[in-house]
């Protein structure tokens, strides 16, 4: 019996739940959001037709609460419930929570969502599907000691795994038996802080394989369906950053081999919804099951892309009892997609998540062939308590060739100031000849960090040309600014002095670099500029709020320009560049203690793990923090004696925050 919604709550945040409240509108259903405290504004929340507000922050408190859930959805008169992907997604007590209201959750059955919750379980179905495993370990014996012996067993290098979760959480690869304790304690913690269940499976580690899945789909009226493949070999804390379809590594009859077992895998689940069966794609082309993830997936839109079809839209149509409008031969591919994820993290320190206000959010227009799914706007604040993803750019192209120029010069293009993104990052791994090529494999990331993370040829050239522009755009900038402040200096010509000495100077500063820009004027709105040295001649062709058009040494370029009190963030054909203005007579400022333990991000203490009068060695870990539900180890950085901790286990610490006082030995 199918049915019609009229109504539904999306049960999550950011661009997933714009994803859905879009096709929502499309399909004329009334959208309802839900928000925390940290989300009272958010963009989800302004574009959904209602919105609820359930509780606090802390997601324990708010996206996680299923009766707050439930009870918004009984509020708005929700006839359905969609979980997005995280939080609730794959939470078979919130499924049947939904059903014993009356409100139909947009997802699986309870049952498949539980047995499919323990990766042990979706093993045993895959080998009674005659689908390979990776080598391992999924018993209920979860003693350390059982453990130990199994990764003895399994042989090294061995990857663990949260046995009832996903996304990169509660994962840690061993690579030597001094590894094995602090690996399974923090694995442990870190999936019983995800998922409330710290079980571990451990499977052998695959050098140099790809991660390869099928999106599946599945009706209630028995048909089930694959809509091919896509690789996600590009990660990061084993966390996706690229992935696209199809796979360069997949041939035709091992794309044909792919989606025949991920079909056997769905039916004998009695699979309905959306779904995605994950592989592991050995260097030798064999190919061994991970795990089904009952959900929509981050990627879906790179196979959106190929196929022209709506993943949300099919979703609800199943939700409401509707067939698959096509059959496994119906569907059809065009071309190639890819996808990249922008976060909010530093690459160049390990990927440390970032928080803070975004001054300036400006991305490519979305167009043929290029797609943008953001959860952000200008003026949103980063905070602490949720996944640091921030936007997904994607694009398809006739090849892959093409698909990847497309979306490097999207990333080129996009203006995101105000805080540390990895758009640097992921414009250098798109044009790595390795990545390019098709060979890129899950320890690629890994292997290549320093050439990534522009820690080794990075190009210094361009990074200094970056730089220079950037001050140059910033003194002409704020010298207009200056001229125009008043009615009295805005009636006098440019660069006036009344003074006898010339060329009027500003301090600037990008990064570390420090510099001293001058300017001599020479015509109507023509300068010589003068910065460390060398001399360029600049005009300004136009200048108004948030943006400068000048011509230096004869190239043109419009500077996109953001004020945030003495910070300037520009961005150009050349990329982006944060300029500071520096005081004439800087404070001095006390050397800090060098052996002290300074929070290099806002987060919260998860664990201390030294005490006052312990003495430590340069490496020895101190307090375990917290951020966007990724888990830092701060270490020491000098043999020294803890003369003081500052903190306490929960508390909420901001960047730059003394935690623990260390005096070297």
């Amino acid at each position: 019996m199918t049915k019609s919604f009229r109504t539904i709550l999306i049960a999550n945040r950011g661009e997933i739940a714009l994803r859905v409240i879009r096709t929502c509108r499309q399909m004329g259903i009334l959208s309802v959001a839900v928000c925390s405290d940290a989300d009272a504004n958010a963009p989800h929340v302004i574009a959904a037709d209602e919105a609820v507000h359930i509780g606090p922050s802390p997601a324990s408190e708010s996206y996680l609460n299923i009766a707050r859930v439930i009870e918004a959805a009984l509020r708005t008169g929700a006839d359905a419930i969609h979980p997005g992907y995280g939080f609730l997604s794959e939470n078979a007590e919130f499924a049947e929570r939904c059903a014993a209201a009356w409100i139909t959750f947009i997802g699986p059955l309870p049952e498949v969502i539980r047995r499919m919750g323990l990766k042990s379980a979706g093993r045993k179905i895959a080998d009674e599907a005659g689908v390979p495993t990776v080598p391992g370990y999924d018993g209920d014996d979860q003693n350390d000691e059982t453990l130990r012996a199994q990764i003895s067993r399994i042989g090294f290098p061995v990857l663990i795994k949260a046995s009832a979760g996903g996304g990169g959480k509660g994962m840690r690869v061993v690579r030597g038996e001094s590894e094995v304790d602090e690996a399974v304690a923090a694995a442990r913690r870190e999936a019983e802080k995800a998922f409330g269940n710290g079980s571990l499976l451990l499977e052998k580690y695959l050098a140099g394989a790809r991660h390869v899945e099928v999106q599946i789909f599945g009706d209630t009226h028995g048909n089930l369906v694959h809509l091919f493949e896509r690789d996600c070999s590009v990660q990061r804390r084993h966390q996706k950053i690229i992935e696209e379809s199809p796979s360069p590594a997949v041939t035709a009859e091992l794309r044909k081999n792919l989606g025949e077992a991920a079909v056997r895998i769905g039916q004998a689940l009695g699979y309905t919804n959306a779904g995605t069966v994950e592989f592991i794609l050995a260097p030798n082309n064999e190919f061994y099951f991970i795990e089904v993830n009952t959900r929509l997936q981050v990627e879906h839109p790179v196979t959106e892309m190929i196929t022209g079809l709506d993943l949300v839209r099919l979703q609800i149509e199943i939700a409401e009892g509707k067939p698959l409008p096509f059959m496994q031969a119906e569907v059809q591919t065009s071309g190639h997609a890819i996808e990249a994820r922008l976060y909010a993290e530093d690459p160049e320190h390990d990927f440390l998540p970032a928080s803070g206000p975004i001054h300036d959010w400006h991305p490519p227009e979305p167009g043929e062939g290029l797609r943008i799914d953001a959860g952000i706007a200008q003026g949103t604040e980063i905070g602490i308590h949720y996944d640091p993803l921030l936007a997904k750019l994607i694009a398809h192209g006739p090849d892959r060739e093409s698909a990847i120029r497309k979306l490097t010069y999207a990333l080129r293009q996009l203006s995101i100031q105000g805080l540390i993104t990895n758009r640097e990052f992921l414009i250098r791994l798109l044009e790595h000849e390795e990545f390019r090529n098709g060979s890129a494999h899950t320890g690629f990331i890994s292997e290549h960090l320093n050439e990534l993370t522009g820690c080794e040829n990075a190009e210094p050239a361009a990074a200094s040309m970056i730089a220079a522009a950037s001050m140059i755009a910033a003194a002409l900038y704020w010298q207009r600014a200056w001229q125009s402040a008043d009615d009295l200096m805005a009636n006098l010509p440019p660069a006036f002095r009344n003074n006898p000495f010339h060329d009027p100077s500003i301090k600037l500063q990008v990064g570390t670099q420090e510099s001293e820009v001058s300017w001599r004027h020479i015509a109507t709105d023509v300068f010589a500029l003068k910065l460390n040295d060398v001399i360029v001649q600049a005009q300004v062709l136009s200048c108004e709020p948030g943006s400068l058009r000048v011509s230096l040494d004869g190239v043109q370029r419009t500077f996109r320009v953001i004020e945030a009190g003495t910070h300037l963030y520009l961005h150009s054909s050349l990329g982006s560049c944060h300029v500071e203005r520096l005081s004439r007579y800087p404070e001095t400022h006390s050397a800090a203690d060098a052996g002290s333990a300074n929070s290099p991000m806002p987060g919260q203490v998860l664990k201390i793990l030294v005490t006052v009068g312990q003495q430590v060695a340069a490496g020895d870990p101190l307090l375990i923090l917290e951020a966007m539900k990724m888990e830092h180890t701060m270490r020491a950085a000098v043999d020294s004696v803890v003369e003081a901790i500052l903190v306490t286990a929960g508390q909420v610490v901001g960047p730059g925050q003394l935690l623990i006082n260390l005096v070297a030995m």
